[in-house]
């Protein structure tokens, strides 16, 4: 069967499940909390509402009768209620900003785990846009739990305000239940809108910070070409969309809060008014009348409060949006047990199963249309370039293409368990920012990597990799500092690091992706024969997914595959009679 059609067929059959909502599996993970947070702070704005009742109590029954132990006594209860309500807030307060930074470091290290997991699929963004979903709309979402813990208990707050209102007198508690409704409906009617600019605000922010990041991984080449001024008043218009996005987000944003400020100080001076009638009427005593204005003014400051969680659940529900849809896109869900907090740990007993244990006991590569036995270099040359990416996400585990490695399955659900064994270096590698010692160091101590004082193992991988001139060429050796990408470095130079990188990993099965395209042809001779006698080894697997002569010359066996098939097999020199093998070899 023609590789593309399998791992066709693959793909279609792992499509993974839309993400669940973020807010939802926020909420749920933190069901406990809010069980103990929600009753705190309803108590916590219970005793705020009723400092003013409390001191309408002391005014009529304690000042205005005379009743000089009472009123001590009862300054002495509003002291204890301040000190009791300011303890259930910074309780409350504690309890739920320790939620929201621990939902904070669960999104950022959930997301990059979903990024860097090799069973995650590939995905199709700018890195710019990743980062910012990774980071802002990660944090923006976290506020969930700093929404929660005050919107609920405020709405009690104000219907029981309401209820005191309406026992005191049956107008006031009307005047107040109309100005509850007056701004539920311009709530209701604003929302949706503020939410779309919220939307297009986010979405305007990430181009930018994908234009910014791709800028600067591309700043050699844009001082090479001289096209700085091109760069900057490109990000500039970005930028400048971005900054109006975020204006009009704004202007929306204040005439949400006017309206809501305007119907709630209309509702407070209708509700005063009122009270201060009825009180000259006589219905109404001084203490309640203070104790009405008291509530009163309490529950404007709650509406005016709860006329911004319109905006703020905006933003956050956008930005929920924008992390689950990521999730989606890397065939993981926010409730996957691999992204907890400590994914990028390893958490099991068993560490052969995460990458530490045994090597060597690989038992060779197999793929449908050929195998690598162990001791043995084989390059693969395809006619079609689509024909190689169909072998490495085959032999990658991104698809399930009937690879496997000895007698192990190499399917996405199971290739990070192959991480010991097998090690799959693409044509386009990354670089991270460390010294060039630290780009190398890809295994542990006990497996005969990082020994302190001893570079041998570094000087191996490098004289591999052809790229033993780098300790010459860079001022610190091993010491000097790679930046991120490499972009102090040449494309010939970080190829060859990360050729150098594959190598010290030492693998029992290693697959490389044309690791000698940006080197020049002396080079790429030296390499050639160098990887070669480097993993010449009776315990070690080599497959070379290549149309380089030099590599070819120098592996044990060559593989054409045209159209998905086999056409010839045989040694490199023995291969150039066959016409469709030289003319692609020559390209």
């Amino acid at each position: 069967m023609p590789l593309s059609s399998s791992a066709a067929s693959a793909a279609t059959s792992s499509a993974a499940r839309p993400a669940p909502g973020v807010l939802r599996s926020i909420l749920r993970d933190h069901r406990r909390d809010l069980a103990i947070i929600l009753p705190l702070a309803t108590v916590s704005e219970g005793v705020e509402m009723l400092m003013p009742i409390v001191l309408g109590l002391i005014i009529d029954r304690g000042i205005l009768a005379g009743d000089l132990p009472l009123t001590v006594l009862g300054a002495a209860g509003l002291i204890l209620l301040r000190v009791l309500g300011v303890l259930l807030w910074v309780w409350t307060f504690l309890l739920s900003q320790k939620a929201v930074m621990y939902q904070r470091h669960r999104l950022r290290v959930g997301l990059t785990g979903a990024v860097l997991d090799p069973r995650s699929r590939t995905v199709r963004r700018p890195a710019g846009e990743v980062l910012s979903i990774a980071t802002s709309d990660a944090d923006k979402a976290s506020d969930v739990m700093d929404m929660v813990p005050w919107v609920i208990p405020s709405v009690l707050a104000v219907l029981g305000a309401t209820a005191y209102l309406a026992a005191m007198d049956l107008w006031l508690g009307i005047a107040m239940l109309l100005g509850i409704v007056v701004m539920v409906v311009v709530i209701w009617v604003i929302t949706p809108t503020l939410s779309a600019r919220y939307d297009d605000q986010q979405s305007q922010a990430a181009e930018a910070a994908a234009t910014a990041t791709d800028l600067v991984h591309g700043l050699r080449v844009l001082q090479g070409l001289g096209v700085q001024s091109r760069a900057r008043a490109t990000y500039r218009r970005r930028s400048r969309v971005a900054l109006d996005a975020a204006l009009v987000n704004a202007r929306y944003s204040g005439l949400s809060s006017g309206l809501t400020t305007l119907v709630t100080g209309t509702m407070l001076t209708a509700v005063v008014v009122l009270a201060s009638l009825r009180t000259l009427d006589g219905a109404l005593s001084l203490g309640v009348l203070i104790a009405v204005v008291g509530v009163a003014r309490y529950v404007m400051g709650m509406l005016q409060g709860l006329s911004g969680a319109p905006v703020w659940w905006a933003g956050m529900s956008t930005s929920a949006r924008r992390v689950r849809d990521l999730y989606t896109d890397l065939g993981r869900t926010v409730d996957d047990p691999e992204l907890g907090l400590d994914v990028l740990t390893t958490r099991r007993d068993d560490r052969g199963q995460q990458g530490l244990g045994r090597r060597g006991a690989a038992g060779g590569l197999h793929l449908p249309l050929l195998s690598v036995a162990d001791g043995e270099v084989v390059a693969l040359a395809c006619a079609d370039p689509a024909d190689a990416a169909d072998v490495i996400d085959a032999v990658s585990g991104r698809v399930d293409a009937g690879a496997r490695v000895g007698t192990t399955a190499i399917t996405p659900e199971g290739r990070l368990r192959l991480r010991a064994d097998l090690l799959v270096e693409p044509h386009v590698v990354d670089l991270f920012d460390g010294s060039l010692r630290e780009q190398l160091a890809t295994r542990a101590p006990e497996q005969g990597g990082v020994d302190d004082g001893d570079d041998a193992w570094a000087d191996a991988a490098l004289h591999a990799a052809g790229a033993e001139d780098l300790l010459r060429i860079l001022p610190e050796g091993y010491d000097t500092r790679i930046l991120d990408r490499g972009a102090n470095l040449s494309g010939g130079q970080r190829q060859r690091i990360a050729l150098a990188r594959a190598v010290a990993a030492d693998a029992p099965v290693l697959v490389l992706h044309d690791p000698t395209t940006a080197v020049d042809a002396v080079t790429e001779q030296n390499i050639a024969e160098a990887l070669v006698a480097a993993r010449h080894r009776t315990d070690r697997a080599t497959l070379l997914v290549t149309r380089a002569p030099a590599l070819l010359q120098a592996a044990d066996r060559v593989v054409f595959v045209r159209d998905g098939r086999i056409t010839a097999e045989g040694e490199h020199t023995d291969l150039m009679g066959h016409e469709q093998y030289r003319e692609v070899v020559r390209r």
